[in-house]
C-alpha cells in the first residue's frame, strides 16, 4: 500500500544523505521550499511528474522513494496490487493509471 509518509521520509533521507537543502531542492526542480517541506512531511501528495523531477535532482529512481519487499513472488505482488485497486476511489485509480502508463510508454 502507498504511505505517503514513508515515501516523504525516503525523499528528505536521499536529500540530506547528498547534502542538498529543501532550499536548493526546490530550486532544482523549480518548487517553492515550502512545497518541498510539505512533501517531506506528508501533507502534501507528490504527483508522479514531481516525483520524477525530485527522482532526477537527486541522480536517484522514483522507486528509491518507496518501501519494497521483493521476497513476494509474482503471484503475491498481483494480489497486493489488487488490492490496493479496490480499495481506490475514482480519482485515486486515475492517478494510478497515469502513473503506470507513464512507467510503461
Amino acid at each position: 500500500m502507498y504511505n505517503l509518509e514513508s515515501t516523504g521520509l525516503k525523499i528528505k533521507e536521499i536529500r540530506k544523505r547528498k547534502k542538498i537543502s529543501q532550499e536548493k531542492l526546490a530550486e532544482m526542480v523549480s518548487m517553492n521550499t515550502r512545497s518541498i517541506l510539505r512533501l517531506e512531511n506528508a501533507q502534501n501528495i507528490p504527483t508522479i511528474e514531481t516525483l520524477d523531477k525530485i527522482a532526477k535532482a537527486l541522480n536517484v529512481s522514483i522507486s528509491d522513494f518507496f518501501e519494497t519487499q521483493t521476497t513476494k513472488n509474482k503471484d503475491e505482488i498481483i494480489e497486493d496490487i489488487n488490492k490496493c485497486l479496490l480499495m481506490m476511489n475514482t480519482d485515486e485509480l486515475k492517478n494510478f493509471y497515469k502513473a503506470v502508463y507513464y512507467f510503461i510508454h
